[in-house]
């Protein structure tokens, strides 16, 4: 699909499905698309978030990944795509349309923004992981429970909600999802609750 096809699309509520790691969705995706990358659980949390019958455009950086992606997805039952970006998010850039970045945070910085009480963090572990030991200031939503309902994210320009995960991985998912529902002062936590224990925090 051409970059125009895939604003129409977007414009429609279509799943957008990148699947390029965390870190290259961060530095720029396509406004409205969610991250799921293949390197990790891929198809599973892609079933679990989008459902079955989504019908996602895929985003990717090469033909191999469009590839590896389609046969992923049909195992957990998602057979029909809608089709990919062809030329990936490069081709949507020289097409002139906007393109959205995701900003992330070390856990050195995170803490330091909680002291000065401007940021809210958001844990999207699932429960027992929360229960084992969390950021004294989170909030929990399992990423599991997305599709039932977004966490209640109050829009204040003035606070910076930052979502983690044990690692990196769920997180960027669901900050994906967050700024897809128009929310935009959401960050990643880089390395997740692992990084902020590694950090003595």
């Amino acid at each position: 699909l051409a970059p125009v096809e895939v604003q129409t699309l977007l414009r429609q509520n279509a799943w957008v499905l990148d699947v390029r790691s965390g870190d290259e969705f961060a530095a720029g995706h396509v406004p409205g698309s969610i991250n799921i990358a293949l390197s990790g659980q891929f198809a599973s949390w892609a079933g679990g978030i989008l459902g079955i019958h989504a019908n996602p455009v895929l985003v990717a950086e090469s033909d191999a990944q469009i590839e590896e992606a389609r046969l992923r997805l049909a195992r957990v039952g998602i057979e029909e795509l809608r089709g990919y970006l062809a030329g990936g998010v490069k081709a949507w850039q020289t097409a002139g349309l906007p393109v959205l970045q995701t900003p992330q945070i070390s856990p050195q910085e995170l803490n330091q923004k909680l002291s000065a009480g401007k940021y809210d963090v958001l844990d999207v572990r699932r429960e027992g992981e929360w229960q084992a030991g969390h950021i004294a200031q989170a909030e929990w939503r399992a990423l599991d429970a997305f599709p039932q309902g977004l966490p209640k994210v109050k829009p204040d320009a003035k606070r910076t909600l930052a979502v983690h995960c044990k690692s990196g991985y769920r997180s960027i998912i669901a900050c994906s999802l967050l700024e897809r529902a128009g929310h935009r002062n959401v960050v990643n936590l880089t390395g997740g609750f692992d990084a902020w224990q590694s950090a003595g925090l």
